[in-house]
């Protein structure tokens, strides 16, 4: 790992990197801190939204260039597919055992290593009335098991909080936009625009985004992974998004590949009720 370069700074220059340190650390922090304490998505969104509205992080940076868009579009389509891939249905019902070992080696790794992902019974309230009936009736049978637990009681028991029956559409469009446009700005503006600069040398903005550092690279993008519970597709996620700001010299170009892959992966959730990816 490349030592980290210091420069001497002028009184004005310090204030000004100190402004762009707390710009770009401070929403990512209380989001993270609003995400443990509020479970209230919708008030999340609108409190990330007014983060990014005080500290403007953008402030740093050059405007989107448009010729990037293409291939930050192809970059957020690639990682959802690396991120659902292996456990698509179609791959579920064709190759379980690749998703089995999917599940072992690369999902939460850390904290269940070796195992695949938890199933939660839902509730009998949530079953057929045929399987209701044979369990009234003492009969042994197979019951409904999810990757991800339910509301276990009243009218939307059986169903994921985030459900839009349970939520409204509303909601679960205002949890779309925090997902696909919030979250992406918020995080890349952290991980990819400042950590991996500033672990390079200070003041950050002025470090040339465009030098691939590979021991820097690798490392963001495993910080990146902790806060995801699909840890190995977060580090190739990490990567993807770094190498294409790295090559672009845009990060906006970053966060819209990292919205795309937010937006199609809640539109897959949608779909086919995958509701562990969200």
């Amino acid at each position: 790992m490349s030592e980290r370069q210091r420069t001497e700074l002028s009184p004005e220059e310090q204030k000004e990197n100190g402004k762009a340190v707390i710009a770009h650390v401070l929403p990512f922090a209380i989001w993270l801190t609003m995400m443990v304490w509020f479970s209230d998505y919708n008030a999340r969104t609108i409190g990330g939204l007014i983060l990014l509205a005080v500290f403007r992080p953008w402030r740093w940076y050059p405007k989107l260039n448009w010729k990037n868009i293409p291939a930050a579009i192809g970059v957020g389509l690639f990682i959802f597919i690396v991120w659902v891939g292996f456990e698509a249905p179609f791959v579920q019902q064709k190759a379980p055992e690749l998703t089995e070992w999917y599940d072992r080696l690369f999902v939460d790794p850390i904290m269940k290593p070796f195992k695949t992902r938890e199933l939660y019974e839902v509730p009998l309230s949530a079953e057929s009335m045929e399987i209701q009936e044979a369990v009234a009736l003492g009969e042994t049978v197979e019951r409904t098991k999810l990757p991800y637990e339910v509301i276990e009681k009243g009218e939307h028991a059986g169903l994921h909080e985030y459900d839009p029956r349970v939520t409204g559409w509303l909601a679960f469009w205002v949890h779309m936009f925090g997902s696909s446009v919030i979250i992406a700005i918020i995080e890349e503006f952290f991980y990819r625009g400042f950590l991996y600069r500033w672990m390079q040398g200070s003041p950050f903005f002025n470090i040339d985004a465009g030098i691939l550092n590979w021991p820097m690279l690798i490392l963001i993008s495993f910080f990146f992974s902790v806060s995801h519970f699909e840890l190995g597709a977060a580090v190739i996620c990490g990567l993807a998004y770094g190498l294409l700001y790295i090559k672009t010299r845009d990060i906006w170009a970053a966060i819209i590949a990292h919205g795309t892959t937010n937006f199609v992966l809640g539109l897959y959730v949608l779909k086919y009720g995958q509701y562990h990816f969200w």
